[in-house]
């Protein structure tokens, strides 16, 4: 009995502590479902205007003289006489005395040279009075007397040789007097002195250059960009009949505060690219480039010859683009917006043309579209979002960026 005893009570216990957990589970307490509610991410929107925008071109340019002379004399002499701008840096104007070359020897051929010609003269005379006197004795021509020997009896050949040697001793006279002439070395144009080679008393020649110039009438501005660029804007001979092409707005910062912009014209596009980026040379021209037609007050920095610019080409004029901050891209051709439930969507668009900071789209939004211009590390089409919005103005002034790296890589998308 004992026994027996030992071996049901165990299982007795067990069946007990079985039976008590049935009861707590069947009576435990059900928390309510309910559902989660995930915060709504706030972001930036712009709503979107349509436009008209003038394409802009950024480029760095150099600065070139249109006009460089290297002068050098025509004739040999010793310099008695220098302009007193005959300096580097110094401006003369077109016509004024660079140099004088000491005259005397020239004078002195002038003076052989009319001599000549007084000879000859008198050759002339005195021939034509012998002519007369053989026409009186030679009246009746005896017979058998050819027309050649009657033309020689009456000395036409003799006029004929005299005449050549006024013509002769003429052309003589005017080469002295041009070479008198070139003794005084002349500026060919208005012009800057980029460098003097010359001093009073040096001998010079053909040979011996005295100075560089170049013309301040107009400089030009060598500038690469992009191929694809060309087609929007307008090149003389090429994209328009016209004698100027595209405005040009020149800023030359290397001045600091008197950088203020320049305005030129594009005038001509080279036949090759630039054999280092591959990238097509437009000429930009700018008048008075030292800004000497204003007042002295009131005049810009000179534009240096060899020094580089910032330049901005107004292209063609884009017509009905919105324009949206780059940071608004995710991918390259895409946009979230929001829709009317203020929830995410993934929006393709087409890209017209790309400006630093912005770009203009030409296709995949319309008017009044919100689009989104924060950054989202995380974003999925449907998600729910808090947004705060500002309008868009097409022609708000543009974000200021730092220059435009001058690579084959083009800012406008084409």
């Amino acid at each position: 009995m004992q026994r027996l005893k030992r071996a049901v009570l165990p299982l007795a216990i067990v069946a007990t502590g079985i039976g008590a957990a049935a009861i707590m589970i069947a009576n435990r307490p059900h928390a309510a479902q309910v559902e989660m509610e995930v915060p709504a991410t706030t972001v930036e929107t712009i709503v979107v205007l349509p436009g008209d925008h003038v394409a802009r071109i950024r480029a760095m340019g150099l600065v070139k003289p249109e006009r460089q002379v290297v002068i050098a004399p025509e004739v040999t002499g010793r310099v008695i006489e220098q302009n007193a701008q005959l300096v580097p840096g110094g401006r003369v104007r077109a016509g004024d005395p660079l140099v004088r070359l000491d005259p005397r020897d020239y004078t002195a051929a002038v003076t052989a040279t009319q001599a000549e010609v007084a000879r000859a003269n008198l050759s002339v005379r005195e021939e034509t009075t012998l002519r007369r006197v053989a026409e009186h004795e030679w009246k009746d021509r005896p017979a058998g007397f050819s027309d050649e020997t009657l033309a020689y009896a009456l000395r036409e050949p003799h006029i004929d040789a005299a005449q050549a040697q006024v013509s002769s001793a003429k052309s003589r006279m005017a080469r002295a007097r041009r070479d008198l002439e070139r003794t005084l070395v002349r500026t060919p144009f208005d012009a800057l002195v980029v460098s003097e080679e010359v001093e009073v008393g040096q001998s010079v020649g053909p040979a011996a250059p005295i100075a560089t110039l170049v013309g301040i009438d107009r400089y030009w501005i060598m500038i690469s960009i992009p191929v694809a660029q060309l087609a929007y804007i307008e090149v003389p001979g090429v994209s328009t009949d016209t004698e100027l092409g595209s405005r040009v707005r020149v800023f030359n910062e290397a001045a600091g505060e008197q950088h203020a912009a320049r305005e030129g014209h594009v005038i001509r596009l080279l036949g090759s690219v630039d054999p280092r980026g591959r990238m097509a040379q437009v000429v930009v021209a700018v008048d008075d480039p030292l800004g000497l037609q204003a007042e002295v007050a009131t005049r810009p920095a000179p534009l240096l010859l060899d020094t580089y610019v910032r330049v901005e080409i107004d292209g063609r004029t884009l017509s009905a683009v919105v324009p949206i901050p780059r940071a608004a891209l995710h991918g390259d051709h895409r946009v979230w917006v929001v829709d009317d439930d203020h929830r995410l969507r993934s929006r393709e668009v087409e890209i017209a043309w790309r400006e630093p900071g912005r770009v203009f789209v030409s296709s995949g939004l319309r008017r009044g579209d919100r689009v989104v211009t924060s950054a989202l590390a995380i974003a999925t089409d449907g998600m729910k979002i808090d947004e705060a919005t500002r309008p868009s103005d097409p022609s708000a002034p543009e974000i200021a960026v730092a220059d435009p790296p001058s690579t084959p890589s083009s800012e406008q998308d084409g």
